[in-house]
């Protein structure tokens, strides 16, 4: 099969897996809900964001981008994809890559998403690709598979654990390359409260519930929180009318509210979400840290956190030595976006 034909095969079945009578994808949807792993609202603008790409004939461009040809084939080489399971389809990206690159896939599927991605795999599966194709729940199943490549996303604190398991079960040796994302969240700068902005603002930052490394967990600017509190509470509730979040914050995030109010620190507490003004790091889920300050306090606070960081968002504008993205495109990234920097292909 030459590549070509390989990349036109696997455009058509993934257009096919997302079109409207996929019974398949419908019943990992209602199974993924009724279970309640992830609400109905975040997996549709999953799937429709991923289907827009698709629509539009990314998997191909990525092709073109990454000059996959005849010579950059990767047959053969296994790759061991350690999917999160965070947010709906956060492994499509990975799978579909590596798959596209010609490389055999070993997916170990996470159990906090285990249907979803499972009904992709098997679309293509079913394609005849020459790929190996396997993906399942335990990891214990890749003993003694010597991968050639292993994507991981995880924390800072789960990399060795992970990489010792993996060296138990035989499934790498010394000769692995390992590609370890640890990013933790992503930042955004705006100048101004216009609706558009603010409106792509609150998406960025609340879609998902915030649990995504390219959700912003950090917004630096000229404006004081306190000068658009109500306003921006406004655009929150109406974003959460239409997207109710899911999950719910443990009672740490009480005390962080307590102790802000005790130092007498600019917040606002939203029953499922804490904003602050804060600087400091963002260790805590559903919490967003306001900071006021200008490009050069943004280029202090990106030094600071170095790697934690996935991507800083503006709403257009250019900002000297940092690469930025739209804030606009910030939950519906293009299939070729580079996680920690590191493309996929």
């Amino acid at each position: 099969m030459t590549i070509k034909r390989h990349i036109a095969l696997i455009d058509q079945a993934t257009r096919n897996w997302f079109s409207a009578d996929n019974t398949k994808l419908k019943e990992a949807i209602d199974k993924t809900v009724q279970k309640g792993l992830f609400s109905f609202e975040d997996i549709k603008f999953a799937i429709l964001a991923l289907k827009e790409k698709v629509d539009a004939g990314q998997i191909t461009e990525w092709a073109v981008r990454s000059g996959l040809d005849e010579r950059k084939n990767q047959k053969g080489k296994r790759v061991l994809c350690l999917h999160a399971g965070n947010l709906p389809l956060v492994g499509f990206q990975d799978a579909l890559g590596t798959i596209l690159s010609g490389a055999d896939y070993h997916g170990k599927l996470s159990k906090k998403d285990p249907y979803l991605m499972a009904t992709y795999l098997e679309a293509l599966k079913a394609l005849g690709l020459k790929n190996r194709m396997e993906y399942f729940n335990e990891l214990e199943v890749f003993e003694h598979l010597k991968a050639d490549k292993v994507l991981f996303a995880g924390s800072d604190q789960s990399v060795d654990p992970v990489k010792n398991r993996l060296s138990e079960l035989n499934a790498v040796d010394e000769n692995t390359e390992f590609v370890i994302r640890t990013a933790k969240f992503s930042m955004a700068y705006i100048t101004n409260e216009e609706p558009e902005i603010v409106t792509d603002l609150v998406e960025a930052i609340f879609r998902y519930g915030g649990q995504g490394c390219r959700s912003v967990a950090v917004v630096v600017s000229p404006i004081r929180f306190r000068n658009l509190k109500c306003h921006f509470q406004d655009y929150v509730e109406a974003f959460w009318l239409k997207n109710p979040q899911l999950k719910r914050p443990s009672p740490v995030l009480e005390y962080q509210f307590a102790y802000n109010k005790s130092i007498a620190r600019d917040q606002a507490w939203m029953d499922h979400f804490l904003i602050q003004e804060s600087e400091d790091f963002p260790e805590l889920d559903f919490t967003l840290h306001w900071i006021k300050g200008d490009e050069k306090k943004l280029k202090e606070l990106k030094e600071k956190w170095g790697s934690a960081v996935q991507t800083v968002y503006t709403a257009g504008q250019k900002i000297d030595g940092i690469q930025t993205e739209f804030l606009s495109q910030a939950q519906t990234p293009n299939l070729w976006w580079e996680p920690d920097g590191v493309g996929v292909i």
